[in-house]
């Protein structure tokens, strides 16, 4: 597997954002609009993840530049790992990584969606709840269970977790690690209810 160097924050490269802005981002599409499975859920979704006014830091161009022309492959290998490494938030421009998880959370490829997924959920994107609902519904297993990973604590997310576990048409897997984190949650508020 194709592993990046260690990227360092704070190394600020304008030219490449400004080469990529120039060039157009259309050059780094992942997949062709007529070949994105029409099947997913995530499809007809447009995302919202640029960085809020108090939570800009300067991306590492190195970091962006790799990122870019890895999630361009033609290996879905590639475009997983390129994903996989977006867990650090501020990392890469905000511009550039909403046009990569749009891209990818249409990929054609199901691995490619699932790791999207999680990459959207790291990075602490706005729209996060409406794509883990869509995600929830794509007819691959491996991403409706990277959707569920991807849920919190929160009332909505619980309110969603017991809807999965009570969907007579959901797979006994998913319905498991529904159960298991509604599990988890209640004794985490019991534990945190008994330290009061």
């Amino acid at each position: 597997m194709l592993k990046l160097p260690n990227h360092k924050n704070g190394i600020a490269m304008p030219f490449v954002i400004f080469f990529m802005a120039a060039i157009g981002f259309s050059k780094y599409a992942l997949a062709d609009e007529a070949a994105v499975n029409s099947v997913s859920s995530l499809n007809a979704i447009q995302i919202y993840c640029m960085a809020e006014q108090g939570d800009v830091s300067e991306s590492d161009a190195d970091f962006t530049e790799a990122i870019v022309n890895l999630t361009a492959s033609n290996d879905p290998a590639q475009r997983v790992n390129a994903l996989s490494q977006l867990a650090v938030k501020g990392s890469i421009e905000s511009g550039i990584l909403q046009k990569i998880l749009q891209a990818a959370i249409q990929d054609t490829n199901p691995q490619v969606r699932g790791q999207a997924v999680y990459a959207f959920a790291q990075q602490g994107c706005g729209d996060l709840f409406v794509v883990l609902e869509q995600a929830l519904q794509d007819t691959e297993l491996s991403v409706r269970l990277m959707a569920l990973d991807s849920l919190g604590d929160d009332a909505r997310s619980v309110a969603l977790l017991q809807q999965v576990v009570e969907d007579e048409n959901e797979a006994q897997a998913i319905k498991d690690l529904a159960d298991m984190k509604l599990e988890a949650l209640s004794a985490n508020n019991r534990t945190q209810k008994n330290d009061i």
